[in-house]
């Protein structure tokens, strides 16, 4: 059964685009020799505006890939297991018998892990790139906000963004299974209801 949440896949690629424009625009008003860019594109292969404009745009299209698989392009898998580890099992192995402990084995299908790393990053990267534009804000506004930039300092390159991305993309993986596994038993329900219909 194919996902079909065009809200969310829209939300996300808009909210992205935003904090995108967001990001190039605060760096412009903040740095427009780009010294005090932390962008490795930057500081290590010395890209200039066009260089980070042109990644951006790309990052921007594969963002919204990702996002389309997550919110639109996965095809979920039709089960009857009602039970979360024999869900896992069928989902990953095609055997809701081969439950494996923390995911230990490759699964034999990938799609819904592919799936799962989508949602999560899409759904985490609008509010990791958002914590630079505050940066970004701050610095601007001349805003003592000490604690938060020594957090972001003893980050390398100051890239809290990818910290956040990470951390959030691991966490929101366990919500992705539940959230998958409860629209699961919502599906076994209105099949149980079609089928007493069509029995009647």
């Amino acid at each position: 059964m194919k996902t079909n949440n065009k809200q969310g896949f829209i939300f996300s690629v808009s909210a992205y685009l935003v904090v995108t424009f967001l990001d190039l625009y605060f760096t412009f008003i903040a740095t427009p020799d780009l010294e005090l860019e932390g962008n490795p594109l930057y500081n290590v292969l010395f890209f200039g505006w066009t260089g980070l404009i042109t990644i951006n745009v790309i990052s921007y299209l594969f963002y919204c890939l990702i996002a389309y698989y997550a919110f639109i392009g996965y095809k979920r898998p039709i089960t009857n297991e009602t039970d979360l580890r024999k869900y896992l099992a069928f989902i990953s192995y095609g055997d809701a018998d081969k439950y494996s402990a923390m995911m230990w084995k490759f699964p034999k299908y990938w799609a819904p892990q592919i799936a799962c790393l989508c949602w999560s990053v899409a759904v985490i990267l609008p509010f990791a790139r958002l914590l630079i534009v505050i940066v970004w804000f701050l610095l601007i506004l001349d805003i003592d906000a000490t604690l938060f930039f020594n957090i972001v300092a003893s980050i390398p390159m100051g890239r809290i963004d990818f910290v956040v991305a990470i951390l959030g993309a691991w966490i929101l993986s366990f919500i992705w299974i539940q959230k998958e596994f409860k629209l699961n038993l919502k599906n076994i329900e209105k099949r149980k209801k079609e089928e007493g219909k069509l029995s009647d």
